[in-house]
């Protein structure tokens, strides 16, 4: 268990009946988690009184400890939940697991969402994935495939732009309809190239790096290079990771002065730049996670 599941047990009294927020601070995730956990994998409070509020047993509390412990762990968070509820230990969920016939049906059942304009179908069908599967598997298997063929079909003359923004809107609503396990203290920070206007790939990283219990804060897209040197400089992240997509957006970025950080690259605008000694560039989401988590 982790130190703050063994300083809960220890600190909390057998008859304690617990608020939301108490327990969301003893488990280290947002009361809004604990909503979406409650609603969507029936991990509320064991017994409720009509017209009062909310409140939780020890023996609630000890079970949410199990489903984060076993979230940080990688297992998402539907599989947590249904294990801890049945008494049951579930092998550690890595990612690659999910058949390809699987992604593939889900895969064409997105495009179909996406080409009849339809946001919610297309919401519905990440948040899904992202429950089954977790945040890794999502991505690469579910949305990268997908968003490579859509990309190639809007560079086409009259290709369907509006599909792109539909998609990109769907899959951060659906990030911020699943909430991942908990984070520690932000220590990972994500920064976009100067001119870099694509920022999922880093909302997506910092929802997996959620998920395994790291803290991350995103700058967003287009940071400026003396806003990059200035976050480092302040806030002194363990490690920082810069996105590009094309080597013009790449070398925009100051990479020979972000001292006081360990340096990651990511995405394909870095491939066959030089890097500062110690960078090292995470070439997929499974990679990223594991080098930061």
């Amino acid at each position: 268990m982790s130190r703050t599941g063994q300083a809960a047990r220890e600190a909390v009294p057998p008859e304690a009946v617990l608020t939301p927020a108490a327990v969301a601070s003893r488990l280290g995730v947002a009361v809004a988690t604990l909503r979406s956990w409650d609603r969507r994998h029936g991990l509320g409070p064991s017994s409720r009184e009509p017209g009062r509020h909310r409140r939780y047993t020890v023996g609630d509390l000890r079970r949410l400890e199990r489903v984060v412990h076993l979230v940080r762990q990688g297992v998402p968070v539907a599989s947590a939940a249904a294990s801890v509820s049945a008494g049951a230990a579930p092998p550690i969920a890595r990612p690659g697991q999910v058949p390809d016939r699987v992604a593939s049906r889900r895969r064409r059942s997105l495009r179909g969402a996406a080409e009849k304009l339809d946001p919610d179908a297309f919401r519905r069908i990440v948040v899904g994935f992202l429950d089954r599967h977790g945040t890794v598997d999502t991505w690469q298997k579910l949305l990268v495939p997908f968003l490579q063929e859509l990309g190639e079909r809007c560079a086409e003359p009259g290709g369907p732009v509006e599909v792109e923004h539909l998609a990109t809107d769907g899959i951060i609503a659906a990030l911020h309809a699943v909430p991942p396990g908990g984070t520690g203290s932000a220590s990972v920070l994500l920064a976009c190239a100067p001119d870099e206007q694509h920022s999922l790939p880093l909302e997506v990283l910092r929802h997996a790096l959620a998920e395994r219990g790291r803290g991350a804060i995103s700058l967003g897209a287009r940071v400026p290079p003396r806003s990059l040197l200035t976050t480092v400089t302040v806030r002194k992240p363990a490690a920082t990771v810069v996105w590009a997509h094309t080597p013009e957006l790449a070398r925009q970025v100051p990479a020979d002065e972000l001292t006081g950080t360990r340096l990651f690259v990511a995405g394909p605008g870095w491939d066959g730049l030089a890097l500062p000694d110690g960078t090292r560039h995470l070439r997929n989401l499974a990679e990223a996670v594991e080098a930061l988590a």
